[in-house]
């Protein structure tokens, strides 16, 4: 799966989670940005794991800041598959 087919279906995904308050793009920040709690975080992390088929362990969250980061560890994950 490439970058930009990881990146689009996630947008799609956080979007739905942020209920189109912010714009949000690869640079958008998961707290600072898009003002997620721990809570949302996680049910966002629940809804990507079941939508890619992965499963993204929770102390990957200290390196995740951006959706981009978040991108970036799916096509990991994806790519190990």
């Amino acid at each position: 799966m490439t970058h930009t087919r990881v990146l689009e279906e996630l947008l799609t995904t956080v979007a739905a989670v942020s209920k189109g308050q912010t714009p949000i793009d690869e640079t958008t920040e998961l707290t600072g940005d898009l003002h997620l709690e721990s809570l949302q975080i996680m049910n966002l992390l629940l809804s990507i794991e079941d939508q890619f088929d992965i499963s993204i362990p929770v102390n990957v969250l200290a390196d995740v800041r951006t959706i981009g980061d978040l991108a970036r560890h799916i096509e990991e994950q994806v790519g190990q598959r």
